[in-house]
């Protein structure tokens, strides 16, 4: 009986100490990152041409799916839309990678 609460105690002491852990990793790779760069006019140009070729990659891939009869032209027609709004949107920010969202982390109130 004593070994199994040893065990468990030693468990749960490991549980508790693995959740604060997460948490200050994400604190350092913070601090790591830069929180924007200012592009020349030259590299927006570059990263808005290699944006465009992925854009019509997708565009292509779409319509593969749509021929291949795995979607609608409307399914197609509303991904298209919504990959002209992130390129826009891209350009706006001149290009900037937007802030990752970690969707596991959930802080507590």
């Amino acid at each position: 009986m004593k070994k199994f609460l040893v065990i468990c105690f030693a468990v749960c002491s490991l549980f508790l100490l693995g959740l604060n852990h997460p948490a200050s990793a994400m604190d350092t790779q913070k601090s790591d990152k830069p929180e924007s760069v200012q592009f020349t006019d030259a590299q927006k140009a570059e990263l808005a041409k290699i944006q465009q070729q992925i854009l019509a990659d997708k565009k292509k891939l779409i319509e593969k799916y749509v021929e291949y009869g795995a979607l609608s032209k409307e399914e197609a027609d509303k991904m298209f839309s919504h990959f002209e709004k992130h390129y826009k949107m891209m350009e706006e920010h001149n290009f900037q990678i937007p802030p990752h969202r970690p969707h596991t982390q959930h802080k507590s109130n």
